[in-house]
């Protein structure tokens, strides 16, 4: 395994795998295509996600499955659209747009910070070091059939728009695809901000506050579920006759809430004592005006 020892052989690895897991996908949809095709497509995205967590194991690395949050979208609505056959409509084009600004960054900031097949993402060593002897059933439900579940929750909504489309306003369309872009930017700037503050940065004890940092915790999270609740946003613009795909946005909300977020925060603080006097004056996630720090009694 020496080749994957350099970069660029890194992410000739990771595209190999990929290419592998997307051709199971689509085997696997074909088999599973017996009726609905949100069903059939969703197996297959099961089927990917299995076969890269398999690779995983081969090379002890659950890393490998994080592109897969960026990159499954954009290959799902196009497989979608090729389903379909007709040509591209107006809000089509939209989705695709604003799905794509917000994968190819989201990706790129992946590949750029990425240190290669030895780094492991530092929570899967967490869960590991946890679960123990469970640690391969951890891997697989926690770490990769999860997040893909949620994932395609928040995607069904294009499903719909892009085969159910009906009464509509042209409003919401307009609306969502704006917050999706805006969404995107946040996390661009965000993730730029603490780029430099981590080169400037004199002790590993320091926390960024900053930019939009100061105003929330977590903005790139922030900017991460105003993207998916914009996508929703976008459909009912096509379609507001559904609504239940709500539970796409709201899933993800409550991952990012009640697991990503308070996971980060604990660590955050274990590594920077001083943080908690930054969280008891910044919003946890929405950007927002900062409290009054409170004093601590002597």
């Amino acid at each position: 395994m020496r080749f994957v020892k350099n970069r660029s052989g890194v992410f000739g690895l990771v595209f190999v795998v990929y290419v592998l897991a997307f051709l199971g996908f689509y085997l696997f949809q074909r088999l599973t295509n017996g009726g609905s095709l949100l069903l059939s497509t969703f197996w297959g995205d099961v089927a990917a996600t299995v076969i890269i967590w398999l690779f995983g194991i081969v090379y002890k690395n659950s890393s490998l499955y994080d592109p897969y949050w960026s990159v499954a979208p954009l290959y799902v609505v196009c497989f979608w659209l090729l389903v379909r056959g007709s040509s591209p409509s107006t809000p089509d084009i939209l989705f695709l747009f604003a799905l794509f600004v917000w994968g190819i960054r989201l990706t790129f900031n992946w590949a750029t910070r990425w240190q290669g097949i030895e780094h492991q993402d530092w929570r899967y060593t967490y869960f590991k070091k946890r679960s123990g002897n469970w640690w391969q059933l951890v891997n697989l439900g926690g770490i990769h059939l999860i997040p893909t579940i949620v994932v395609y929750l928040g995607i069904a909504p294009v499903f719909f728009a892009l085969f159910e489309p009906g009464p509509g306003t042209g409003v919401l369309l307009a609306l969502g695809f704006v917050l999706c872009i805006i969404a995107a930017a946040i996390q661009l700037i965000a993730d730029k901000q603490m780029d430099r503050f981590k080169q400037r940065a004199q002790s590993r004890e320091q926390y960024i506050d900053e930019g939009i940092w100061r105003y929330s915790r977590h903005p790139n999270y922030f900017g991460e579920l105003l993207f998916w609740w914009g996508l929703w946003v976008m459909q009912v613009g096509v379609n507001t006759s559904i609504w239940w795909t709500v539970i796409g946005p709201a899933a993800m909300t409550l991952l990012f809430v009640f697991i990503s977020i308070p996971l980060m925060e604990r660590h955050i603080l274990a590594n920077k004592p001083h943080y908690a006097e930054y969280q008891n004056t910044v919003s946890v996630l929405v950007p927002w005006m900062r409290k009054l720090r409170r004093e601590t009694a002597v």
